[in-house]
Order: structure tokens, then C-alpha cells, then sequence
């Protein structure tokens, strides 16, 4: 333990909890990330997770060295598993959203020719933000059949071609994840039963019980399409992700997701209104009670912004900031180490709305690409459906827009080669989207750090004032000495001295984030507007191409 607990923190972690293989930890920042044991065969493996970067793939951050074993650390997913929330019923456009964003991940995945091997809503996991992402990739735990089957609740998502012997391909995958979306729409599994022989039965037999009809057709036909017993009958998540209402979804939710992010570029302007007012009514006599105001500000913007996401409760954190920060202008005696764990709580509030605003442009940025990616296959299919005729004798043409709506199968290697000859023009679509999600990291990234030097400069003027009051609590004899000394009455001066520093040095690192805040504001604003303007050129496409499907129909 105490070797562990070293390497660790000479890695600038702090240990909060283990359990089996699975450490929490913290680094200095107070940020938390998940470690996971593994075996120092295990590097390679390691090593091409650390490469994966997707908004909807869980980030594994970096691999930490010890002697016979590999530490790798990941993102620690705070809104828990999928497993945890189908205990809940999940409303239709949840379901939808879900499926689209853990196909895109897939996609990301099967393109580099990998697989994820443990789909399952156990390893489909959610930030603090709501964020999906897929984790707990089978390859970390040795995925295996004989693995699978030692647990009988993970079984119930291997494909039949698996029990009988045949190795784990894309294919294998689609079965799983038709598994993930009935349980999300059920609630319980698609195959169950008392033993493992009456599991392996009914996915031998594909015997599940249909979804009702008060689910869209659209979603209760890909069910049907990812839980074919026949693997070549299944589509790929690259066919999944044409399906007209697939693409009108994402266009949906981008659009959607856009406008929520100009009313975040607001919540960003009113925080450094709230800043600004802070520095101005800081002054020598109120330092301690500024420090608090400033905590209570924060706290009291941070509510607002997430009462959306609370569905009011955070109205409560409202409420207490704006009666913190009242009082920070009254109660200048406050205690100094609750106001240093009040700062540090309001960094991790910030952090997290800055986290949101990061999450929700990476994720419309692939949502984006993805549409462009669909648009561009299926427009290059219609374009050169003479020529592809003749290397793909018997396709019935005049039906592959309805296949590729209703999911019939059958066309995933015409789609891969024409993918792969029109490459040059995917790219070229695509690549406004992928310089956008890479210049918005950079621009939040640089926010981040605004963040940390703005409350390590806050923590900085409270462990100086709270090490200068000790150092001048009078011993008892001093005491004595001082009620007949008028010399004590001088020694304020040097005091007062130092606290107006502290009130300047503060002023000062509030203006520096205040014009962070704002510089972020506009280069963000400038981001959401190009991602809104590859939206609105793909619109016209999108219309076209869903009117023909439901057409052809």
C-alpha cells in the first residue's frame, strides 16, 4: 500500500477511495479521475487507449509505471452507468439521443478496425455534465467468452454467433448495442432467464419480447435490425448512423444544442459583471468580508446556471450565495478556513460550467461531422449508382434508399467502398468541424487555468492572513503587558499596510480573470457561429435526402 500510495502522489495523486482494482483519486487541483490496475502485459493495450479521442469515448488521461503492474488513468464519469439510470424510465428522446451519441463512439472505434468487446450499460458511463461516453473496454479485462459467461448477467448480451464459437468481429458488436437500446427502452434485459442454459437458448433462438408500439417505428425497426441471428443481416454502425432519422435527429439536437451554447456565452458575461462588482467594492476594511462576497457571488451564479439541469434544486445554492454575500460585506470575522473550503468548492462549480460549455461543443462538432460524413455517402451513392451497379450486380437500386432507412441489410460493403473513394471530399467536408472542436478546447482549456491561478491567488491571501492572525494571538502575560503599553496601538500600522497588498493583489488577479472571462466570451462566440453556419449549409441537403426516403417508402 504505502509503495502504491507513493507512486501516486509522485504523480501529483492523492488517494480518496480503492475497491478491488479501481482507485479514486484526486490530483492537486482537487479534480477526481478513476485508476484502474492492470497488468504490465496489458501496455499495448493501454497505450492505444491513451489515442482514442472522441466526445462520447471516456478520456483515459495517462499510464502510471510501477515495477510488474500498469496504472492506467481515466476521467472519473460522476453521473455514474447506464446500468444504474434503466432503473429509471427514460423518456423517448433520451433513448434516441443516447443510441445516436454511443453509435457515433462506435463508429470512431470500428473506422481505426477496434473493438469496445464489453458493450453493456455497465461500461456506458455519464459526466457530471450528462455527458455519454463509453468505458470498461473488454480488452482492459481480458473480454472473453469463457469471461462473459462466468457472469450471467453480462451473457445476456453476447451474440449467438459467439456461443457457437465464432470469434468477436463489428457485427458482434451491433448485437450488443440492439441489447443496450431494448434495455433502455424496457428497462430489462432482452434475454433473460432462471439459468444460463435458458439465456443461451433464447439468444440461440433470437426470443425477446417486441417492443410495443407506443415506441417510434423508426427505433423499434433498428431493434429489430441489430437483433438479427444472422450477422451478415445486421447493419454496421456506419448504415445505422444514414437512417434518415438518424441524421434529421442529429441535425435536431445540433441546432438545439447551439442555442443553448449562445445562452452559456450570456451566463459567461453576467459571471464577469459579477467579478467586476466584487473588485470595485473590495477595500481595505472589508478585505475579509470581499473574499467571502466573492465566494458568495460566485456560488449565487453558479445556481442560476445550473438550475436547468437540476430541475430547480440548485435555486437553493442560489439563494445561500446571495445571503453569503451579503454577509461577506457585514461578517468580516468570518472563519478564514471555511472561506478557503468555500473557494475551493466554487472552483470545482466554475470548473464544471466550463466542462459543460467543452463537452457540448466537442459533441455537436462530431454530431456535425457525422451528418456531413451521412449526407456525402448517401448524395455520392445516388450520384454513381450506375457505375457501382455494375460492380455490385443485383442491387436493386431503386430500393437502397429504403433499405438504408428501414435497415434491410445487405449494402454495408458497397457503403464502406464508396466511404473509402470519397474519402478526399468526406475530409475536406469535415474538416472546418474538427479545426472548430480543437480551437474551442483551446480557448476553454485557457480558461481552466485562469481558474486555478485565480483561486490559488485567493488561497494564497487567506492562508497568509490566517498564519499572520495565529502568529498574533497574545499569550496571556502579553496581554498584560500590552493593556499598559501604547506601543501596540503603532504596531496596526504595518497591518493595515500589508492588508491594503492583499486588497490591491486581489483587485488585480479578479481583472485578469474578468478580462479572461470576456476574451473566452467572444472566441467562443465566434466557434458556436462557424458551427452554425456548417448546420445551416447542410440543411437543404437534409431536407432533400429525408423526403426522398420517406418517398420511396
Amino acid at each position: 500500500m504505502g509503495s502504491k500510495q507513493s507512486v501516486l502522489q509522485a504523480s501529483g495523486y492523492e488517494l480518496v477511495t480503492e475497491q478491488d482494482k479501481m482507485m479514486l483519486v484526486k490530483n492537486k487541483g482537487g479534480d477526481q479521475f478513476v485508476i484502474k490496475k492492470l497488468n504490465a502485459n496489458q501496455d499495448a493495450v493501454s497505450n492505444f487507449l491513451q489515442q482514442l479521442s472522441h466526445p462520447h469515448i471516456v478520456h483515459h488521461k495517462e499510464i502510471i509505471r510501477d515495477r510488474d503492474c500498469l496504472y492506467l488513468v481515466l476521467d472519473h464519469c460522476e453521473g455514474g452507468d447506464l446500468a444504474e439510470i434503466t432503473k429509471l424510465r427514460i423518456t423517448f428522446s433520451k433513448i434516441l439521443d443516447w443510441t445516436v451519441k454511443i453509435c457515433m463512439a462506435l463508429k470512431h472505434l470500428h473506422d481505426q478496425q477496434i473493438l469496445h468487446k464489453n458493450l453493456q450499460p455497465k461500461s456506458i458511463f455519464f459526466t457530471a455534465c450528462g455527458t455519454i461516453g463509453l468505458g470498461e473496454f473488454g480488452a482492459i479485462h481480458e473480454w472473453s467468452i469463457e469471461a462473459q459467461t462466468a457472469e450471467t448477467k453480462a451473457l445476456s448480451y453476447v451474440a449467438p454467433e459467439n456461443l457457437n464459437g465464432r470469434p468477436f468481429d463489428e457485427k458482434s458488436e451491433i448485437w450488443s448495442l440492439g441489447c443496450v437500446i431494448y434495455e433502455m427502452c424496457m428497462r430489462k434485459c432482452a434475454f433473460t432467464g432462471r439459468s444460463t442454459v435458458d439465456i443461451i437458448t433464447k439468444i440461440l433462438t433470437c426470443s425477446y419480447e417486441a417492443l410495443p408500439e407506443t415506441f417510434s417505428e423508426d427505433l423499434r425497426q433498428l431493434v429489430k435490425d441489430t437483433l438479427q441471428i444472422d450477422p451478415a443481416n445486421r447493419p454496421s454502425v456506419s448504415e445505422i448512423l444514414m437512417r434518415p432519422f438518424i441524421i434529421e435527429h442529429l441535425y435536431e439536437k445540433s441546432t438545439q444544442t447551439i442555442e443553448e451554447l449562445y445562452g452559456r456565452l450570456n451566463v459567461l458575461e453576467e459571471l464577469a459583471k459579477g467579478l467586476e462588482t466584487v473588485h470595485y467594492k473590495t477595500t481595505i476594511g472589508s478585505l475579509a468580508g470581499g473574499v467571502v462576497g466573492l465566494a458568495g457571488g460566485i456560488t449565487s451564479v453558479v445556481g442560476l446556471i445550473l438550475t436547468p439541469f437540476t430541475l430547480g434544486a440548485s435555486l437553493i445554492v442560489t439563494g445561500v450565495g446571495i445571503g453569503v454575500a451579503v454577509a461577506g460585506g457585514v461578517a468580516s470575522g468570518a472563519s478564514n478556513i471555511t472561506k478557503m473550503v468555500n473557494q475551493r468548492t466554487d472552483r470545482q462549480k466554475i470548473k464544471i460550467i466550463i466542462t459543460e460549455l467543452q463537452e457540448k461543443i466537442a459533441s455537436t462538432c462530431s454530431c456535425i461531422q457525422n451528418i456531413q460524413i451521412a449526407v456525402i455517402t448517401r448524395k455520392v451513392l445516388s450520384e454513381n449508382k450506375d457505375s457501382c451497379s455494375n460492380a455490385q450486380s443485383g442491387t436493386d437500386w431503386a430500393n437502397v434508399g429504403a433499405r438504408l432507412g428501414r435497415g434491410l441489410g445487405g449494402i454495408a460493403e458497397l457503403i464502406r467502398l464508396i466511404q473509402v473513394s470519397s474519402v478526399g471530399r468526406v475530409a475536406a467536408q469535415t474538416a472546418r468541424a474538427v479545426r472548430v472542436a480543437e480551437a474551442a478546447t483551446g480557448v476553454l482549456t485557457g480558461l481552466f487555468v485562469a481558474v486555478d491561478i485565480l483561486f490559488i491567488a485567493l488561497d494564497a491571501k487567506e492562508i497568509h492572513k490566517l498564519r499572520r492572525d495565529y502568529a498574533s494571538i497574545p499569550t496571556q502575560q502579553e496581554s498584560e503587558i500590552a493593556a499598559t503599553n501604547t506601543e501596540s496601538e503603532s504596531n496596526q500600522t504595518p497591518g493595515s499596510t500589508n492588508d491594503a497588498r492583499n486588497v490591491q493583489e486581489l483587485q488585480s488577479e479578479i481583472m485578469r480573470f474578468v478580462r479572461k472571462i470576456r476574451e473566452t466570451k467572444e472566441e467562443l462566440t465566434k466557434i458556436i457561429d462557424e458551427l452554425n453556419v456548417e448546420l445551416q449549409n447542410l440543411e437543404p441537403d437534409i431536407q432533400t435526402q429525408i423526403t426522398r426516403n420517406y418517398e420511396s417508402l
